[in-house]
Parts: structure tokens; C-alpha cells; sequence
């Protein structure tokens, strides 16, 4: 496992482009929803009754809120652009995945020209990819839903309700985790060309050093942000900023390594 993490590493450090450009789009997607919330939640606050004001006006603050998004369309627009968002979203993720996939199969070429050629070449069959594993992401809340409102009837705390929720909760997370890991292995057989089907045998036959290598990169990256709030708190100043600021681009790296090592597992096994 050691190998696959240090060849992934090598390999992630010949992605520059890539590690670039998804920091750009992270950052760009940072910024763009941190004005929308800030438009809407600025003028709310100034609204907001301080401190100072009887307990009443807090009342009436809640009470005209209530009104104003059950009766009236006060909402309508902000759930249009939220849906605009969500589908903008879905729609660039396979874009930018095909472009770092196709990039990291096809080292051969420019790193410019073969990410844009990946987005170009892979969008439409990673578009498909990517709404079948949505809908299998989400397809196991139709038995979690029912489960989760008898246990909310049922249960008499709090404390309860959350000891009844976990086991189900994790489960689903360890669901997503490794329906995650295969369909990362189906993007590398549609980037490199190889047989979809070998390629999901391969996964099943060797799942336990495949999700053995993705919780090792987990916990580095687990790892990196216990780092980063630690830096925050000791060196205080300067350096604790620049760390701070470093930190989405450090993480992106990590998540480019953690495909690359896999990539290099997936290289071994078939040539074996």
C-alpha cells in the first residue's frame, strides 16, 4: 500500500494544471456563494432585534419570518437561484472530472491541452456516470426516510433519537464512501479506455486494498486540517494566515493524490 501512496504522490506532483485549476474553481465557487449568502443574510441581521429589545420583538422578528416564507413567494426566487446553482454545479463537476481524469491517464501529452481535451472528450459519458451514482446515492433514503420518522416517534431524548440515528447514519456515509471509490474506478476505465466491466471485476476483487488505500489517504487529509487548526491557535499572526490560506490548495492536492494512488493500484493489478 505504501507503494501505490508514493507513486500517487509522484504522480500527483505531475498535475500541477489540474491541482490549478480545480483551486480556481473551488475558490471561484467559494466566493460566488459567499456574496449570495451575504446578500441575503446581511439585511436580514440588520433587522434582527438586538440585545437590548423585549423579548417580544424576537418573537414578532420570528413570527413575520414564518409568514413571509409560508404564505408569501418571498422564497420562490431564493430557491430558483439555489436550484440554478445545484444544477450549474452538477453540471460542471463531471466537466472538471473528465479534464483531471483524462489528464492523469494521458501523461503523455501537453498538461494544458489534455485537461481541456478531457473536458471535451468525457463530458457527456461522465455527465451519465455522474447522475447514475446520484441516484444511487440517494436511492437508500427511500428506507431511511420511514426508519428515521419511526425513530424520531419513538424515541424519548434527544440522546436517544441521536444513539438510534447513528448506526443508520454511518452506514449510509459508508455507503456513499465506497459507491465513491467504484465509480472513481469507472471514470478511470472510461479515461483510459479500458473495459468498464474488467474494470468493476477488478474493483470487487481487490476492494480490500482499494479501500484500504483511500482510508490511508483519508486520514492524511484528516490529518493536514487537525494541522491547520492546531497552526491557527499556536502560531498566531502571520504564519497561522498563510497556512490558513494554503490549506484549500493543500487539500485539493490531496484529493488529486488520492485518485492518482488509486490509479497507480488499478496500473499494477492490470498489468498483472
Amino acid at each position: 500500500m505504501a507503494t501505490y501512496i508514493k507513486s500517487g504522490f509522484r504522480a500527483a506532483m505531475q498535475q500541477p494544471f489540474a491541482t490549478i485549476m480545480l483551486f480556481l474553481y473551488q475558490m471561484g465557487w467559494g466566493v460566488l456563494l459567499y456574496k449570495g449568502i451575504q446578500g441575503v443574510l446581511v439585511p436580514l441581521m440588520h433587522r434582527f432585534p438586538g440585545s437590548e429589545q423585549p423579548k417580544q420583538a424576537l418573537q414578532l422578528f420570528l413570527a413575520e419570518g414564518q409568514f413571509q416564507l409560508l404564505k408569501t413567494d418571498l422564497s420562490h426566487s431564493y430557491l430558483g437561484w439555489l436550484a440554478f446553482l445545484l444544477c450549474v454545479r452538477m453540471l460542471l463537476t463531471p466537466l472538471l472530472n473528465g479534464g483531471v481524469y483524462y489528464s492523469l491517464t494521458h501523461t503523455e501529452q501537453n498538461a494544458g491541452y489534455r485537461f481541456f481535451r478531457g473536458m471535451k472528450k468525457l463530458v457527456l459519458p461522465f455527465l451519465f456516470v455522474y447522475l447514475i451514482r446520484i441516484v444511487l446515492t440517494l436511492l437508500p433514503l427511500i428506507w431511511l426516510f420511514p426508519k428515521a420518522k419511526w425513530i424520531l416517534a419513538h424515541s424519548s431524548s434527544y440522546e436517544q433519537l441521536a444513539l438510534n440515528l447513528l448506526p443508520w447514519i454511518l452506514g449510509f456515509m459508508m455507503y456513499g464512501f465506497l459507491l465513491q471509490l467504484l465509480f472513481m474506478y469507472i471514470q478511470f476505465a472510461l479515461a483510459a479506455e479500458l473495459g468498464v466491466l474488467s474494470t468493476v471485476i477488478s474493483f470487487f476483487r481487490h476492494s480490500i486494498p482499494i479501500i484500504g488505500l483511500a482510508v490511508s489517504l483519508l486520514l492524511i487529509s484528516g490529518l493536514l486540517a487537525g494541522v491547520t487548526v492546531t497552526a491557527t491557535y499556536v502560531w498566531a499572526g502571520l504564519v497561522a494566515l498563510l497556512i490558513y490560506q494554503l490549506y484549500p490548495l493543500f487539500h485539493i492536492f490531496i484529493q488529486i493524490w488520492s485518485i492518482t494512488s488509486q490509479y497507480q493500484l488499478l496500473s499494477a493489478k492490470i498489468s498483472n
